[in-house]
């Protein structure tokens, strides 16, 4: 079992990098979803007076209830309830430094994408009775369950775009279905 672990991990987590590569950088349809803000020297400009530190941001927010009577909090739960209803709303992560090093970036996600190939093979080794075809599948769905717990919420809540989410969901199912070749072959359960 261990073996078979290490195997998926590592052979796993390269071929979810080497797909997660055409996605991005071929095929190009994450980049498809998104779209750029007019004047958008004068929006960063914006941001970066107006976001004190890096971090996640939201607008509107909940202003700090420390110090507020019931009534107090409660009026201002509704009037951030009325912003969200009317708009603009929206959540940002925000870098005031940059990027930083692709490089650095590169790592982190083939490290980031054996993590979630370990944690896959590693599931994957408690089932029994399954053929090639269905662990593979069942690794892909798996990928579209990550997916659909993270990407559904974001496009009802916050107005992520339906492309942005329907290119999401592919994509995850996809980088599952492919990794999955090769962990579905490495990764065989121990037989009792």
């Amino acid at each position: 079992m261990t073996k078979s672990l290490i195997l998926g991990t590592i052979l796993g987590g390269l071929m979810a990098f080497v797909w997660s590569s055409v996605s991005w950088e071929l095929i190009g349809w994450h980049e498809k979803t998104m779209l750029g803000f007019q004047n958008e020297d004068d929006v960063a400009a914006v941001i970066s007076s107006h976001a004190t530190q890096d971090g996640t941001y939201i607008l509107p927010s909940v202003p700090p209830a420390a110090g507020m009577t019931p009534e107090q909090k409660k009026s201002a739960l509704a009037a951030v309830m009325q912003k969200m209803q009317t708009g603009p709303i929206m959540v940002a992560a925000v870098r005031r430094g940059g990027f930083g090093s692709y490089s650095r970036g590169l790592i982190v996600q083939l490290l980031s994408l054996m993590a979630s190939a370990f944690l896959l093979t590693w599931l994957l080794l408690q089932t029994t009775g399954l053929t090639y075809a269905r662990r593979v599948a069942f690794l892909a769905i798996v990928g579209l369950a990550a997916s659909v717990i993270v990407d559904l919420p974001n496009w009802n809540w916050w107005g992520f775009s339906a492309a942005y989410t329907a290119v999401n969901l592919a994509d995850s199912t996809l980088t599952w279905l492919v990794a999955g070749l090769v962990i579905a072959k490495v990764a065989k359960p121990a037989t009792n």
